[in-house]
């Protein structure tokens, strides 16, 4: 088993933002953003009851407050104090992502909801160990009307200028990479899909267990995969044109409208389906080629990591011929493809360019 599963993949491309050679300027980029404000027992309505506004549990950026701040916040709005502003971003389909805030509006909600009672508040002292309901009316109703403060990104804000956003309202500790913005900004069908993919027990044995599942490299290497699968499939719809998606060397904005379409496309059914389509791919790979299957030949003693380009090429040819391990020297015939892929530079370098992603397919069409 291999213990390399924190080691940088080889040509890993598109998951660090400061590491993204599609990012473009977008002079002619629309940007929609516009101010909005709601007390904190309608935050509550639109989170609990009318499902509006989505606050992600996978996005584990900082997860957890102390309670030392989360009694101070709850001080704050007793007291009246302003608190910073928020960040939403809001879909295509009329509900809002939290971008910036879940802490904040976590926080508020479970004191609202009676989950916490207050302890070492040091200015309204007399508050301690009570819960919400325990406070009297007056101080209920200055919870529940307590105004918050929100920056609403609104459609047809780019996607690529989303992430820009999101990058920039939460800097500070560790910075996010693009996957697990994506993670957070398009919660469904998508990111339940690409992390049973990337947790199955083939997933996990045809790598050798040697793609991290921190930081989601894991699933940022299932998405990839499935997104050229469907594309090849010629299913992606892009959102906003309404036409078929065409990959034009922006991973960030494909792989974000990969996860959109996906989004609407899946239902339980469907996404079962498609996870035992990866899992048996997978598995045959494995039963092939073993789990240096993704990784070229080695020049030295030493094992060379999982290539990026490498796994999600071998991964698109098992999935779109099922029947491709039983073809005469097949194996043979992979590994001499493999060694070609090496050699011709399409695996290294701007791997995520148009050019090299069609490249690499014409080589593997050899093996057909």
């Amino acid at each position: 088993m291999a213990n390399g599963a924190d080691e940088r993949l080889e040509s890993e491309s598109g998951l660090d933002m400061d590491q993204n050679d599609s990012l473009d300027i977008y002079p002619n980029a629309e940007v929609r953003i516009v101010r909005e404000q709601y007390s904190i027992l309608h935050v509550k309505r639109l989170c609990e009851s009318r499902k509006e506004l989505v606050i992600d549990p996978d996005f584990q950026r900082n997860a957890v407050w102390e309670s030392r701040q989360k009694m101070e916040l709850v001080e704050s709005v007793l007291m009246g104090i302003p608190i910073p502003v928020m960040y939403l971003f809001e879909m295509r389909d009329g509900t809002k992502q939290v971008v910036d805030g879940r802490q904040r509006i976590t926080a508020l909600l479970d004191f609202l909801n009676n989950k916490f009672a207050l302890k070492e508040l040091n200015i309204l002292r007399k508050l301690n160990g009570k819960f919400f309901k325990d406070l009297d009316l007056k101080l209920q109703g200055i919870f529940e009307d307590y105004q918050l403060f929100f920056y609403i990104i609104q459609p047809p804000t780019p996607e690529r200028v989303k992430y820009d956003i999101f990058d920039r309202v939460n800097r500070g500790g560790t910075n996010l990479n693009s996957q697990e913005m994506r993670n957070a900004l398009y919660r469904g069908m998508a990111t339940d899909l690409i992390k049973e993919i990337a947790e199955s027990k083939a997933f996990k044995k045809v790598t050798g267990h040697g793609i991290s599942p921190k930081r989601m490299k894991d699933r940022y290497v299932a998405l990839r995969a499935v997104a050229f699968y469907f594309y090849e499939r010629q299913i992606l719809i892009d959102p906003d044109t309404k036409q078929p998606l065409v990959y034009k060397s922006d991973i960030d904005d494909y792989l974000a409208k990969t996860m959109i379409f996906l989004n609407k496309y899946l239902d339980k059914e469907k996404k079962e389906t498609l996870v035992r389509l990866f899992e048996k791919a997978y598995e045959r790979i494995f039963d092939l080629l073993g789990e240096d299957a993704f990784r070229f030949e080695s020049t030295g003693s030493k094992r060379r990591p999982i290539n990026m380009p490498l796994m999600e090429s071998l991964t698109l040819l098992f999935l779109l011929n099922e029947d491709l391990e039983k073809r005469e020297f097949i194996k043979e015939r992979i590994h001499a493809v493999k060694r070609e892929l090496d050699e011709s530079g399409f695996c290294k370098g701007s791997v995520d360019s148009s050019r090299s992603w069609e490249a690499r397919l014409q080589i593997l069409t050899k093996l057909l």
